[in-house]
């Protein structure tokens, strides 16, 4: 322990990136970080992977958030991001290395000393999901097929800012769709025709870390005031449309009525308002128009809403609130009305007053 000391404190051992570690060390550390993922994975539950809307959402996040350190199919590594030490493998060659319950642990959590960030959105771990998906199919991948997951933003680098406004927007509508395509998956919300003042709250809850997601918040964050009030403006400004990822028959014709009961009377026995009370057309113009977004997002967001992931804003409190209260079948029910309408109407209920901020 001694000369261990006296080692460490001499400082003698050369920490520099450009000076690899000794065989021994680096045994050690590789060894020390297999057994900690294989360890902590362990009660990972892996869901169904076998969707091709989590797959394209996975590609989609990659080419911006992983692309520009890992490099993709078709593409070579950036030199700066070559000098790091460990650099960032290139994927496609060490996926297989992992099982998918420890691939969501390094994607989720990171990786100390090695410049792999935790997941930036806390309590994601749906988001997570897509990106094991698209990872599952990543090795041997061509250059072809991963332009075909990834859209243009297989074309660039990472989302970047510093482009024109045009191209600002058309980064974000590789994901979210305009009027001529529809968003990438049925799990991302299409934005057409949305209320301008809830797209500029919801990004500013983004930037503020006050709604996660690990998608979204780099990204809100980057943005300028400017930039908010202009994408806001734009997505707004384009005619509301079926999702497009699918179907308004998704799910039964009895599912649906009992979800219209909920969208338009509520639950009195379970103190649940009315969806339309806040959501109708008479509804303030920071709370979304939720008629006619995907079944899947939806019910997505009502079990965020309820498990408190998104509950750290004032708005998102009176809703995770009412979510609390809603059964897995209840949510699955409103949801399928919900996207099967185009616009709600207002109910005779009083909708409730905008909160203070």
């Amino acid at each position: 322990m001694a000369l261990g000391a006296a080692f460490v404190l001499s400082g003698a051992y050369n920490v520099a990136a450009s000076v690899r570690h000794f065989d021994i060390t680096n045994k050690l550390i590789k060894l020390t970080l297999r057994r900690s993922i294989d360890t902590h994975s362990a009660f990972v539950k892996v869901p169904n992977l076998d969707d091709a809307d989590l797959v394209r959402l996975g590609a989609r996040h990659f080419a911006n958030g992983c692309q520009p350190c890992h490099a993709a199919p078709g593409s070579r590594q950036n030199p700066i991001v070559a000098g790091m030490y460990p650099s960032a493998p290139p994927l496609g060659a060490k996926v297989d290395d992992w099982e998918q319950d420890e691939l969501f642990w390094i994607v989720r959590h990171g990786l100390k000393f090695t410049g792999m960030p935790q997941w930036a959105g806390d309590g994601r771990d749906d988001e997570v999901w897509a990106v094991v998906a698209f990872l599952r199919e990543l090795p041997g991948m061509s250059e072809q097929r991963y332009n075909e997951l990834a859209g243009s933003a297989g074309s660039r680098s990472g989302f970047t800012l510093e482009v024109a406004d045009d191209e600002l927007f058309a980064q974000c509508i590789t994901c979210h769709g305009d009027d001529a395509t529809p968003p990438v998956s049925a799990i991302v919300p299409s934005l057409n025709g949305q209320k301008p003042a809830y797209l500029r709250r919801a990004l500013e809850e983004y930037a503020l870390d006050l709604r996660q997601s690990g998608m979204m918040e780099p990204l809100a964050a980057a943005l300028s005031s400017e930039q908010i009030v202009d994408l806001s403006g734009r997505f707004a400004g384009m005619a509301r449309q079926p999702h497009g990822r699918e179907t308004p028959e998704e799910g039964s014709a009895s599912a649906r009525e009992r979800g219209k009961q909920i969208a338009m009377q509520g639950i009195p026995r379970q103190n649940v308002p009315a969806c339309s009370s806040c959501h109708g057309g008479a509804s303030a113009p920071t709370f979304p128009s939720v008629a006619g977004l995907s079944k899947t997002y939806l019910a997505t967001q009502l079990r965020l809403f309820r498990k408190g992931t998104r509950g750290g804003s004032a708005y998102g409190q009176i809703m995770q609130s009412v979510a609390q209260k809603l059964t897995d079948a209840q949510i699955d029910d409103v949801s399928a009305y919900l996207a099967a309408e185009m616009a709600l109407p207002s109910s005779e209920a009083t909708a409730h007053a905008e909160p203070t901020r």
